[in-house]
């Protein structure tokens, strides 16, 4: 995407214009907690190491400034002080922001945000629990341009686990501010010990080290966040939100393990009364792809049910334990604090009176999955015995 903008750029201005922009590709940011100081680390783009073709030995992609101000308001002229462009913000992809900071709340980033003309409400946020400074002084390996490998990476991992959402954008959190319904977004982190801040990391093998690592959720409430995920934790609260695409889960079956994927699961919900107490009912319908089979017993219509009914029992068990925490934390994730004050009837009379009714919410699950794809082979080799 920045490529293309850059060629973009070449076509409406000539090399003079362009060499006076400072193209924007990735921010970090922190605020201490007891002055409100803001630290910022602008990501900005090397025109040319990323429209170099070959030859001219490998160059830096994108540099890194580091800005501190009383304020928020006042980095645009502390950046003005060390930035010899003009800075050109059109093109962000990500921003981060420390554990310590989103705890504080974003407030302050999402008002100012918001007034800017050029903002772009499809920015995807991040939470980071490690040093920002460590996350924003390394180069990815594969996508040389940092932001976009963040950006890359979510969507890539919503479609291919299941276990992010592509609605962790600036416009998803802002939607949420004024309602009950908490928003969740990813949790980054730097893989290894440490950060690889030369372009000599590109001419190393080892690509897990120093690159970037989607670790969890971070539970927001309106602009605060309020606590954390795992990311198997984040494949359950997706599929309840009917946002999954894609689910993977491991069973045993016959003493033996056995790995599945569920493909684009459909999910029903509905909210009624019995005896005076909320029941949040959800039926969820899924097909399953056998992504590894170790058990030795043939695949037969006997043993394909007993995969289909383990796999409906385990996530009705885990969905309900993971329901059950959520409402242990507090967490009204899926917005039943106002689908109960919506509810008309006498019957509801009762629970409109009650304070925090929505928390004795019980949950019903129900999960029919069937198996149609089983590889390309019915029955395990058996080897030699």
């Amino acid at each position: 995407m920045i490529v293309v903008s850059l060629c973009c750029l070449t076509g409406c201005w000539d090399k003079v214009e362009i060499n006076e922009l400072a193209i924007g590709e990735m921010i970090g940011t922190d605020m201490d907690p007891e002055t409100g100081a803001q630290t910022v680390y602008y990501q900005i783009v090397n025109p040319e190491a990323v429209t170099a073709q070959k030859g001219g030995g490998i160059k830096s992609p994108v540099y890194t400034y580091t800005i501190e101000a009383p304020s928020i308001g006042e980095l645009g002229l502390k950046v003005a002080n060390i930035l010899p462009r003009k800075l050109f913000p059109d093109h962000y992809q990500s921003i981060i922001f420390t554990e310590r900071y989103a705890r504080q709340g974003l407030l302050p980033f999402i008002n100012f945000y918001e007034r800017q003309y050029n903002r772009r409400s499809d920015l995807y946020l991040l939470i980071t629990d490690s040093p920002l400074t460590d996350m924003m002084m390394t180069y990815p390996p594969l996508d040389r341009l940092p932001g976009h490998a963040l950006r890359a990476l979510i969507e890539n991992q919503s479609e291919s686990s299941g276990t992010v959402s592509k609605k962790s954008r600036v416009k998803d959190l802002v939607e949420n501010m004024e309602s009950s319904i908490l928003t969740v977004l990813p949790i980054v982190s730097l893989n290894g010990s440490k950060p690889l801040s030369t372009s000599d990391r590109y001419e190393q093998i080892n690509a897990n080290e120093g690159n970037f690592r989607l670790s969890g959720g971070a539970v927001f409430k309106q602009d605060r966040m309020i606590g954390k995920m795992k990311l198997k934790q984040m494949a359950y609260y997706l599929l309840l939100k009917g946002q999954s695409k894609v689910l993977f889960e491991r069973l045993t079956v016959n003493g033996r393990n056995v790995d599945l994927q569920a493909t684009q699961p459909k999910v029903h919900k509905r909210l009624y009364i019995i005896s005076g107490v909320p029941v949040w009912k959800v039926d969820i319908t899924t097909r399953l792809v056998i992504i590894n089979n170790e058990q030795q017993n043939k695949l037969t219509t006997e043993n394909l049910t007993r995969i289909q009914e383990a796999f409906n029992l385990k996530i009705e068990e885990k969905i309900t334990e993971f329901y059950q925490n959520t409402i242990r934390n507090q967490w009204d994730l899926f917005g039943l604090e106002d689908k109960i004050k919506y509810q008309r009837g006498k019957k509801w009379e009762g629970v409109h009176q009650q304070k925090n009714s929505w928390n004795q919410t019980e949950i019903q699950i129900s999960v029919k999955s069937k198996i149609n794809d089983i590889g390309e082979i019915i029955n395990p080799y058996k080897g030699v015995k």
